[in-house]
């Protein structure tokens, strides 16, 4: 259950109001109750008030009738009509009103017939009423013969002169009452409460016709609650939770590159709010990648993949438009190239010119360089760019001297063949030229503008007045920014084929292998 309710948005959101009317039914059904019960035990009691009343008024109407027509002086008429005839007229005005269960009687402390004698209970209860002359009725609930019952006493006083006639004292009664009864029943005095009229009515029938009328009500209100609770489930399921579930499946969808997911957005509320929402950022996002799609795969025309992956990073701005930036420039040429061009067939001359380009890609890339053009027999790289790289003339230096290792193959075959003895000449300087995109709309290169590409050629055309087979000339530029970790030999200022100084260095090695070998 606590799983159910964790993960669907429906059961958190019923849950509060079903506490709620859970609680609000409770509490409603315990006033229900309360109230049903106490309806039944009001009328219990007003039952019982009602047969009090009438059995008193019933006494006190056979009392005047009854020993009206009796001759107190004749035994036989008192034993005839007196106290038997009083109760026969009683139960003729009772009977009516009674139903089954319910006790009426008279009570009396010191009665004359021992039918009418007060049990211990109705002792105190008729002392009680002797004892308040006030007190004119006196209710309790009480249990009588196991049976509990709401007790209504009413008091029983001698109004009349008559009745002390044979209760005042022993020897004024009839010898036969005496002889009969004993001398108990006597000595009353007027106004004196000797007695009282008791009805006992059961209190359970009427508590439990009420309790059946709270549970017949109760069974219903939980039918119409289960039928609402039920209804209002199928309602969140259907306006929230279903929604919901959908917007989460079409994220899902645009995780796995769906970008065609349509959210739903058909109604009006705030869950299609939030469904139209959605769409409009997945349009915005889509575009967005589409964009960034159509930038890789123009970076990826003419820059390395481990290069385009790390540019894709930056803003478009810092890629798309030109930048002054500091880079380092390197020109590889062939040399004897024009040896391929006389003497080999020309796919030949294709095929050996492309594994030259190949193995320089692949040594420029390594070093986190990129290759910017071919031209001809010639390679043109930039190191620091279009990521910012402090190390980026170390990084050229490295990849320049790894360029004679990585075309050994291709020299000792060429030399096994023909004879020819190939190298290269590599120049490198370092400057800040402006770095951009430049061309038309049909066709851009990623390039840069600036004396640091001429000078650049220039140190390529020195290293061919180079005796060595592969000479690596590079720049003051250049030197500076490698010259801890470069070994070099200064050439000083040499003219370039178009008569402008440039002062060469040309690269020896790196010290780390200088001291290795002087300490060998």
């Amino acid at each position: 259950m606590r799983g159910l309710v964790e993960r669907s948005v429906a059961a958190k959101v019923a849950l509060a109001p079903a506490a709620f009317a859970l609680l609000g039914v409770a509490v409603l059904a315990a006033a229900s109750h309360r109230m049903l019960l106490g309806a039944a035990n009001r009328t219990v009691e007003d039952q019982a008030r009602t047969l009090a009343g009438l059995m008193e008024a019933a006494r006190r109407h056979a009392d005047e009738q009854v020993l009206a027509r009796i001759d107190p002086r004749s035994p036989a008429a008192i034993k005839a009509h007196g106290s038997a005839g009083i109760r026969a007229a009683v139960a003729e005005h009772v009977k009516e009103a009674a139903q089954p269960g319910i006790t009426v009687r008279v009570a009396a402390l010191n009665p004359a017939n021992k039918e009418n004698a007060a049990t211990e209970h109705e002792a105190r209860v008729i002392a009680t009423l002797a004892a308040d002359p006030g007190l004119k009725r006196l209710e309790d609930e009480v249990t009588r013969e196991g049976v509990r019952c709401w007790m209504v006493a009413v008091p029983v006083a001698v109004t009349q002169d008559r009745c002390l006639r044979c209760h005042s004292v022993p020897k004024a009664a009839p010898a036969a009452r005496l002889k009969a009864g004993g001398t108990g029943g006597y000595g009353w005095k007027r106004g004196q409460v000797v007695a009282a009229s008791i009805a006992y009515v059961p209190v359970d029938p009427a508590r439990r016709q009420a309790a059946g009328i709270f549970w017949s009500i109760l069974r219903v209100c939980g039918l119409f609650g289960a039928g609402a609770a039920v209804l209002l489930w199928w309602r969140l399921r259907t306006v929230v939770a279903g929604p919901l579930a959908a917007l989460s499946e079409s994220s899902r969808a645009l995780r796995r590159g769906e970008w065609n997911t349509r959210f739903p957005a058909g109604s009006h509320d705030e869950v299609g709010t939030l469904g139209a929402t959605l769409q409009e950022t997945t349009m915005w996002l889509r575009e967005r990648v589409a964009q960034e799609e159509k930038k890789r795969a123009l970076f990826q025309q003419f820059i390395p993949a481990s290069v385009a992956a790390r540019s894709l990073g930056l803003e478009a701005d810092k890629i798309l438009t030109g930048a002054r930036q500091s880079v380092t420039v390197m020109i590889i040429n062939i040399r004897n190239f024009k040896l391929l061009m006389e003497h080999l067939p020309p796919e030949e001359t294709v095929a050996t010119l492309n594994e030259f380009f190949t193995e320089v890609n692949r040594v420029i890339v390594a070093h986190h360089g990129l290759v910017s053009k071919y031209l001809g027999d010639t390679v043109m790289a930039f190191f620091g760019m279009p990521v910012d790289d402090r190390n980026h003339a170390l990084d050229a230096v490295r990849a320049a001297m790894a360029i004679p290792q990585a075309l050994q193959n291709l020299y000792v075959r060429l030399d096994e063949r023909h004879g020819w003895e190939l190298g290269v000449g590599i120049g490198i300087t370092t400057g800040e030229p402006i770095v951009g995109h430049f061309g038309s709309s049909e066709h851009m290169e990623y390039t840069v503008l600036g004396d640091v590409v001429v000078e650049a050629h220039r140190l390529e055309a020195l290293t061919k007045g180079v005796p060595e087979e592969d000479t690596i000339l590079i720049t003051e530029a250049t030197y500076r920014m490698v010259m801890s970790d470069v070994h070099v030999f200064d050439l000083g200022e040499r003219p370039a084929p178009d008569g402008t100084p440039v002062h060469a260095y040309a690269v020896q090695g790196f010290r780390s292998e200088v001291r290795s070998a002087l300490a060998a």
